[in-house]
């Protein structure tokens, strides 16, 4: 059931600073989860069908991962970490390339290294990453790309990559991806590529694409931040503003209906968007959260296992306030298939929604959480896509 509720108030006209779930954020980590910090994953990764081998009902640290963490990225099927000095680390399905490590196995445990060429230094990642794929921004502004790319949505001209290829695109400086599409901000416009099913493109139209190309209906001003989902795109400017296109059929756009869009639309919020995550996994769930520049968090879309966190299971066309718990702020939200996230001013992690597979992270309780309930960790960053869920630590507090 989708209620039409009333949208809480006009657009944003105040300047605010913005920036999209799971930038960059410093912290430490080592190869072997040491006291000092570490990086964690729960809920499972799959391609077909979930890896039952590698769901975890509660946070548990990925081994070999080496140097310091400054961001984690998730897929549907693998965990991301870029470190401190350029070099990215990958875990989960590896049949399609995803490990970038030239190899094709069905999965792995622990981190490998992704193999780029020598003298290449990544500087951010997407999140969250392409289906069965992945995208990296180096220091120079290109971008590249590993894994499957069945429907052109790595940007590329090969099938499989398993290592990354770079893509013929300079001054790139965002990127993100899910499903079947990517999205990337390259000298100043948002470029698609991938399969155009519910308008995730943004091109006007549901064609597929296999080479970058404009979205259009943006306002100019400057893109500050990315988000993606099953068949869902955003764009977050610099004056606050938050703009969205494609599937719709929850109201996942946020602007009253449930009619797709292959043109952004805007989403009328009653202050400045400060961050915002797209999440959704396939055309029964989508999702998106939002933190405003008064701190308040509200969210809109598919709400059938709480994930909006606002007490009911209702879904809603129009961003509803999210039930943050009494004297909890917010800095940080993300947002996965059937699950949301948040990290509060102390560093506690919070999540809630469908716990099926572990993507709450507590292996006790209700299997659907209609507000946020502790996870009982700290985390400096949460990435989810799909079931699959990865984080990690700042000083060992976990």
């Amino acid at each position: 059931m989708i209620v039409h509720r009333i949208a809480a108030a006009a657009g944003a006209v105040l300047m605010g600073t913005a920036t999209l779930a799971g930038s960059a954020a410093g912290a430490s980590t080592s190869s072997s989860a040491s006291p000092a910090s570490f990086v964690y994953r729960f809920g499972a990764v799959g391609s077909k069908g979930k890896i039952a081998a590698t769901e975890r009902l509660t946070p548990t640290p990925v081994s070999g991962i080496e140097g310091t963490v400054v961001q984690i990225a998730t897929s549907n099927s693998d965990g991301y970490a870029l470190t401190s000095d350029g070099t990215v680390w990958a875990w989960g399905a590896g049949a399609f390339g995803e490990l970038g490590n030239g190899s094709a196995i069905r999965f792995e445990l622990r981190a490998v290294r992704v193999q780029f060429p020598k003298g290449v230094r990544i500087t951010s990642l997407a999140n969250p990453m392409p289906f069965d794929g992945a995208l990296a921004i180096d220091s120079t502004g290109h971008a590249w790309a590993w894994g499957l790319n069945a429907s052109g949505d790595l940007c590329a001209s090969t099938a499989v990559a398993q290592r990354p290829v770079r893509l013929p695109l300079a001054q790139v400086t965002l990127a993100t991806g899910a499903r079947d599409h990517s999205l990337l901000y390259a000298a100043g416009r948002v470029l698609a590529c991938g399969d155009g099913a519910g308008g995730a493109l943004g091109t006007g139209s549901t064609t597929n694409v296999s080479t970058p190309t404009p979205v259009v209906g943006l306002p100019t001003t400057q893109v500050v931040a990315l988000t993606s989902s099953w068949e869902g795109s955003g764009a977050l400017l610099r004056d606050g503003t938050y703009w969205n296109w494609g599937y719709n059929a929850a109201g996942q756009l946020g602007n009253g209906t449930t009619t797709d869009s292959a043109v952004p639309v805007q989403v009328r919020l009653p202050d400045v968007v400060r961050q915002v995550f797209q999440g959704g996994s396939g055309p029964a769930n989508g999702q998106t959260v939002a933190i405003l520049g008064n701190g308040s968090v509200w969210a809109w879309g598919d709400n059938t296992r709480g994930q909006l966190g606002d007490g009911t299971r209702t879904s809603s066309d129009v961003p509803v306030p999210v039930d943050v718990p009494s004297g909890t702020s917010f800095v940080k939200v993300a947002s996965g298939g059937y699950a949301s996230y948040g990290i509060d001013r102390f560093g506690h992690l919070w999540s809630w929604g469908d716990n099926s597979n572990g993507q709450l992270g507590r292996a006790s309780g209700p299997s659907v959480e209609t507000r946020p309930v502790p996870v009982g960790i700290h985390a400096a960053q949460v990435s989810s896509t799909a079931n699959n869920v990865a984080g990690f630590s700042r000083e060992g507090r976990g």
